[in-house]
């Protein structure tokens, strides 16, 4: 089964998704649709499958988190994900002015 977490080392300063596929799943074409929607950085070979490190939106990070959770990685990517959505909620949409967003 895929295993999806967060990788902050990859890229300093930037969230990298790692996802570790064995080779059965990279023929299933319903899997095979994810590429579309990420950029991968790199591609690392092993024996019983491959890991793709990749860039994504937050939205498709929240997806692959709940479809592919990783063993023993599952709640530290669920909080760095939960962290996130936290800080973009608080920041100040462009449309709004200062005075407004501030009172």
């Amino acid at each position: 089964m895929p295993e999806f977490l967060i990788n902050l080392s990859e890229i300093p300063g930037f969230p990298v998704g790692r996802l570790f596929v064995p080779y059965s799943f990279t023929t299933n074409p319903t899997f095979l649709l994810w590429y579309k929607s990420v950029r991968i950085h790199r591609e690392t070979f092993y024996v019983t499958g491959k890991v793709i490190w990749f860039i994504a939106s937050y939205t498709e990070y929240c997806r692959l988190a709940s479809r592919y959770p990783h063993h023993r990685h599952a709640a530290y990517t669920r909080y760095l994900l939960n962290s996130a959505s936290t800080f973009f909620k608080g920041l100040k949409p462009p449309y709004l002015p200062d005075y407004e967003y501030l009172d």
